[in-house]
């Protein structure tokens, strides 16, 4: 057992690889589409969001990533829909620095609600591009055409046809969009065309199959915690016991007994790297650390609403404002008030969290579970003083032999997080007051105010 004083970045580049292990499952989408050349990524290029195979499949570049919930079937048929193709035909590339522009978090609700948005614009504008290819190729004005499962034919004359992959199947489209400025959950990109009214639409709401169900079910998928690499360490963080306390002493002898253990400290941090992963998770529980006296910064759970409603408003905003509200209250036959509370939920694995990293000279590889493969890539960049461009950050839905055949550098580590909350939540405790006017001469209507919401982090 030998302890070292090293910064995060000798670490990295000492290391050669880290693993730091998270797995959710699920399929991987094939990102080539034959050998084109695919143009460098930026929002206001349609050739970021989506390209056609040679053979009418589609890919599609989602800046986000699904933690289970669905939402790359979800995107398959925002983009099927859009462009008139049946949604098995569409694979979805998701939360991959290297084929998709940063489209933020998939939390909240945002997947689906704001990543949605630039897949839908494209997949309208290249359904444009394609229905003028072929009108150009068929002589007949594009007004003239229908698309059927990515084939566009002429009206009454169902046999001159082209194919989506005929028209420009591996090839790309080199066309520019219109971009707001904006990286992350606010980004939103058009194109000249207008997507769908939902009366039109035939994919978009139909209970469409998961497309990582089955693999789940049969236990064939490969998670980032499978991949092992030739001459990889494994590592582990210590926590304080207390958000905020700073180790004053280390008992290295207490993990002496076990053989190849390395204790890291950088200043507050304190890790345990091994050569078996057995050792760094033994060796995590019994080293012995001596913590400064903090106090707890947080309310105990039988103050958190007490808290929240004596917590000083920091924001307050009015999402949407249809009428005045107070006039309204005014005037009411009688006012309904409650208040709701709901507790602390994190969102958090239930298993170790971890992601991987391969650290070279010229750059690094990142395969990461987190909601934010782009910044988990900006973050490992800067920690090893390289270009952003130099760290290509893979969302964690890959297969094994991906990362096997990476080769190592003497002291490649893999490290698991056991405890991911660290004195930080997700989903916060909340304590929610609502109120209602009934108005008068109309006794059994209820029109809904905008209720006040106070929050403390």
């Amino acid at each position: 057992m030998a302890q070292f004083a090293i910064d995060r970045r000798s670490l990295f580049k000492g290391a050669g690889a880290l693993v730091v292990s998270i797995g959710l499952p699920g399929g991987v989408a094939t990102a080539e589409i034959g050998g084109a050349m695919k143009p460098p990524l930026s929002p206001d290029r349609l050739d970021s969001w989506l390209a056609v195979k040679a053979d009418g499949d589609v890919v599609a570049y989602f800046g986000k990533m699904d933690m289970g919930q669905g939402v790359d079937v979800a995107i398959a048929q925002i983009v099927a829909e859009e462009l008139d193709v049946p949604v098995e035909r569409v694979n979805v590339v998701m939360g991959d620095t290297a084929w998709t522009v940063n489209q933020g978090g998939a939390s909240g609700s945002t997947g689906i609600q704001k990543g949605g948005i630039p897949l839908r614009n494209a997949a309208a504008e290249a359904r444009r591009v394609l229905a003028e290819l072929a009108s150009q190729r068929l002589g007949v004005p594009a007004d003239r055409l229908e698309v059927t499962d990515g084939v566009v034919a002429v009206i009454g004359d169902p046999a001159r046809k082209l194919s989506y992959g005929e028209l420009i199947g591996g090839r790309y489209f080199d066309l520019p969009m219109t971009w707001n400025g904006k990286i992350g959950n606010d980004l939103v990109a058009e194109g000249q065309a207008k997507p769908k009214p939902p009366n039109a639409h035939k994919i978009v709401g139909q209970s469409t199959p998961r497309f990582d169900v089955p693999a789940k079910v049969f236990g064939k998928l490969d998670y980032v915690t499978d991949i092992k690499v030739p001459g990889m360490l494994h590592g582990r963080m210590i926590r304080p016991p207390v958000a905020g306390a700073l180790p004053l002493a280390v008992d290295d002898g207490s993990v002496r007994d076990i053989a190849g253990v390395q204790v890291i400290r950088d200043k507050g941090f304190i890790g345990i790297v091994a050569e078996r992963e057995w050792d760094a998770v033994q060796a995590a529980e019994r080293l012995r650390v001596t913590w400064s006296e903090t106090a707890p910064p947080f309310p105990e759970m039988a103050a958190l609403y007490d808290h929240i409603r004596q917590a000083p408003v920091v924001k307050r905003e009015v999402p949407v404002a249809t009428g005045e509200i107070d006039p309204a209250f005014t005037s009411a036959a009688r006012i309904v008030e409650a208040e709701y509370e709901w507790p602390f939920q994190s969102h958090a694995s239930m298993g170790p969290a971890c992601a991987v990293v391969d650290a070279r000279a010229d750059g690094a590889t990142l395969w990461t579970g987190s909601q934010k493969p782009h910044f988990a890539r900006d973050g490992v960049a800067h920690a090893l003083g390289l270009p952003q461009d130099k760290v290509h950050g893979i969302w964690d839905r890959v297969p094994a032999p991906m990362g096997a055949t990476t080769p190592a550098m003497p002291g490649s580590m893999r490290h698991c997080c056991r405890r991911r909350w660290g004195g930080r939540c997700a989903s916060r405790g909340c304590a929610m007051r609502g109120m209602a006017g009934i108005p008068k001469g109309r006794p059994r209507s209820i029109v809904p105010a905008p209720h006040s919401t106070r929050m403390a982090r």
